[in-house]
């Protein structure tokens, strides 16, 4: 009887978290607001991280390096639409920031992650890594205002 019960909880486990991740990307498609867009990514992103660790813990290579393409994906689109919104992140941060603090605090996560990963299936999850800095750095420079600053020492 427990070990039915077992069975059907982790199944429904499972169905739950994929309606879970389904949810987030259509409130995703949804949203026109680049700052909510940024927000709902950041939510979506724990998801995946969360469904990775998973999938790397239980030997599912595959599926685990396809689901973090799925999250990097996930973050550059976001970083995309924040940046061709013409928000200015210095004086609007929302969104950039919700970005940033999110990478900042993952960062270690998936980087710990691809170091517990077999030599030959870390591919994805460095390749991860080096996306999430490159992020970072992106959205501090946006924040403190040095893309503005260029622009205008280029102009003069």
């Amino acid at each position: 009887m427990s070990r039915a019960f077992l069975v059907l909880a982790l199944l429904l486990g499972t169905n739950l978290a994929a309606d879970e991740l389904g949810d987030l990307r259509r409130k995703l498609a949804q949203e026109a607001n680049p700052a909510n867009r940024a927000k709902l990514t950041v939510k979506l992103g724990e998801r995946l991280l969360r469904q990775a660790r998973k999938l790397y813990a239980e030997g599912a290579y595959t599926d685990g390096d396809l689901t973090l393409e799925s999250y990097r994906s996930a973050l550059r689109t976001a970083v995309t639409d924040l940046h061709q919104s013409g928000r200015r992140a210095r004086r609007k941060p929302k969104g950039f920031k919700a970005l940033e603090i999110h990478l900042r605090k993952n960062h270690r996560k998936v980087r710990d992650m691809a170091r517990g990963l077999p030599l030959g299936a870390r591919d994805t999850a460095e390749a991860t890594v080096q996306e999430m800095e490159s992020l970072q750095r992106e959205l501090l420079r946006a924040l403190m205002g040095v893309e503005q600053r260029e622009t205008k020492e280029e102009k003069q």
